[in-house]
């Protein structure tokens, strides 16, 4: 999530939130809102609610085993990055409301086709010794997730999300600007362990955002990098030696897995627009984007940020959100997403937090959609025919 607006007290989780944009007034129901791109055209995007793995990269686009293009459309289970214990919901049945099945008056089936699982490198190498949680515990959690996502046929997306910049952000870590050694050690056994799931994808880290491209695609130095850590429950500065997002395909194709890599750009996973001079070297992989309702991410910089990208590279949006229980921002996102046939995931599937403060999309682990936003992410998951 973008700018580290997630926030940790002992008491639980306070979401600092603010706007720095002008937003749009559009109707809920209007699903297919014209593009940001005044050129682009509406594509037609079929409704695929089971994972076709395994994917392969061609050009632009991905395509199944049925070599029929396809598309990733779903919704990011936020929790396991600053829990180790999870809680207490990631239950097979609750889990399967994420998916495809027959909504009553009390459970509703949002008919996604992909689950994104935001994960913590301390946790799966340390675990949490504040709470008792070993390693193997937390490796538990998630294969058992893993396991009842793959059995409703849903694809899973296993997202770097929180580092712990060299060690010396315990706990789960926090959003730190780029991976460490440590996020290698991640990769090698993560990737050992679900090379063999079709259904799968690896993104490699959540949300880089180094000064410097060259420190995007390379090793680095970053230097009082400030980020909010779990351990402390604060905003600290710390210096460490980074690993490129180059190092973290080559870890994980090392290991033999052929998944897809998903790949975020800068400025907070947003900004796609130097590819062509520091895409990563390697085969099945796809670039990853993350637009917020920011000054510097609106609808007038889309092209250039990621639009122009997805017509020579395959890209996606594993994570978008907005604050304000509105829709107007996400009504252009992802009518744009559309009309350039990019994937999107949204965020986020949790109780966490205020529906108004917070991109909250559900009011309850049975599926209902949270009031505006939840209930227009939904309703465009049901438009694709």
């Amino acid at each position: 999530m973008t700018h580290s607006f997630k926030v940790f007290g002992l008491g639980g989780l306070v979401v600092l939130c603010m706007l720095v944009s002008a937003m749009w007034v559009s109707p809920l129901s209007s699903t297919r809102a014209q593009s940001a791109h005044p050129s682009a055209k509406a594509a037609v995007i079929p409704r695929q609610t089971k994972a076709m793995g395994p994917y392969t990269v061609k050009g632009n686009a991905i395509f199944g085993v049925d070599g029929k293009r396809y598309y990733f459309h779903g919704v990011g289970r936020d929790g396991l990055e600053f829990s180790c214990w999870g809680d207490g919901h990631f239950t097979p049945k609750e889990l399967a409301y994420m998916g495809s099945g027959t909504s009553t008056k009390t459970i509703t089936y949002w008919g996604a086709n992909t689950v994104r699982l935001p994960l913590s490198e301390g946790f799966w190498l340390n675990g949490q010794a504040s709470t008792h949680c070993p390693a193997t515990q937390y490796h538990q959690l998630v294969k058992q997730t893993v396991d009842a996502l793959t059995a409703r046929h849903l694809n899973v997306m296993l997202d770097l999300q929180w580092s712990d910049a060299g060690r010396q952000s315990l706990g789960g870590g926090g959003a730190w600007s780029m991976p460490d050694a440590d996020s290698v050690t991640f990769w090698q056994q993560v990737a050992t362990l679900y090379k063999g799931y079709s259904n799968v994808q690896f993104e490699l880290f959540n949300e880089p955002h180094p000064a410097q491209w060259a420190c995007w695609n390379a090793a680095c130095t970053m230097k009082n990098d400030i980020v909010y850590s779990d351990d402390c429950h604060c905003s600290k500065p710390e210096t460490y030696h980074s690993v490129g997002m180059q190092t973290l395909l080559d870890t994980v194709r090392k290991t033999g897995a052929k998944n897809l890599a998903i790949v975020g750009g800068m400025n907070w996973g947003f900004d796609l627009s130097q590819l062509a001079h520091y895409a990563l070297k390697g085969s099945n992989v796809i670039y990853d984007t993350h637009p917020y309702p920011y000054a510097d991410k609106q609808p007038q910089v889309w092209d250039a940020s990621f639009g122009k990208a997805s017509a020579t590279y395959p890209v996606i949006s594993a994570e978008s959100g907005e604050y304000d229980c509105g829709t107007s921002y996400m009504n252009r996102l992802l009518a744009y997403f559309d009309a350039h046939q990019i994937g999107w995931v949204g965020w986020s599937w949790t109780m966490m937090g205020n529906v108004c403060g917070y991109p909250r999309l559900i009011q309850d682990y049975n599926g209902t959609p949270s009031k505006a936003t939840g209930q227009f992410i939904y309703q465009h998951l049901q438009s694709y025919k």
